[in-house]
């Protein structure tokens, strides 16, 4: 079975980076989709309560986290090894400002690297972090390649970017608009069912094309 059929049969697992304000109702939403999820952050407290089923964010329902982790949907590790396991893999870690206003991308970095030694063939990566353009291209891209495997024909890479308004009454996670790109065009439409069932509205924008025009896009995150 495919990757694509594997996700449209909810049959795939995935894993989430970064268990903070967009990683974790991220986490909770692909679960209550009927798909197994790990997800992974450095910080061991944060793992630890997410296990117990003990929820840290205002956005996700504690009813529903408790839930979810009690049925085996939603798993929380530190040990990047179990991204081997996962068909697909979204990036949601921070990227604050530096001391020039400029994303600091070190942490979509160490993301990348830790999964690196686990890419597998048909493997999905997906990056959510607000970032600036080129970042999925010219950092992310190469990395994972050092797996051996070649993106857009072993494995594959997309960038959406995360629109989250943390206490919003109205718009979260599942109802937001989202937008999603692929990096090459021999890439099948696999982003497609990994972020439909836990989104209301998706808009589909691929394969990433090589301009300037593309690099604008990425700058959808900002935006309001």
């Amino acid at each position: 079975m495919g990757l694509k059929e594997k996700l449209l049969a909810r049959e795939a697992t995935l894993g989430v980076i970064g268990l903070g304000y967009v990683g974790l109702p991220l986490a909770v939403e692909k679960a209550k989709a009927g798909f197994k999820v790990y997800g992974f952050d450095v910080q061991k407290e944060k793992v630890d309560m997410v296990n117990a089923g003990k929820n840290y964010i205002g956005d996700v329902v504690n009813e529903d986290l408790e839930a979810l982790v009690k049925a085996g949907q939603l798993v929380a590790t530190s040990n990047f090894a179990d991204a081997a396991k996962c068909d697909c893999v979204c990036i949601c870690v921070p990227t604050p400002l530096d001391a020039h206003q400029q994303p600091d991308i070190s942490y979509v970095r160490s993301s990348t690297e830790s999964i690196m030694p686990y890419v597998h063939k048909d493997m999905l990566v997906v990056l959510e972090s607000t970032t600036y353009p080129g970042t999925t291209e010219e950092l992310c891209k190469p990395i994972l390649e050092k797996s051996g495997l070649k993106c857009g024909e072993d494995f594959y890479l997309a960038f959406s970017p995360e629109r989250v308004d943390p206490g919003n009454l109205i718009y979260k996670t599942k109802n937001t608009p989202k937008g999603r790109r692929r990096l090459h065009a021999r890439a099948p439409r696999s982003p497609r069912p990994c972020m439909r069932p836990s989104l209301k509205r998706l808009s589909i924008k691929s394969p990433l094309p090589p301009s300037p025009r593309w690099r604008r896009s990425s700058r959808t995150p900002t935006a309001t």
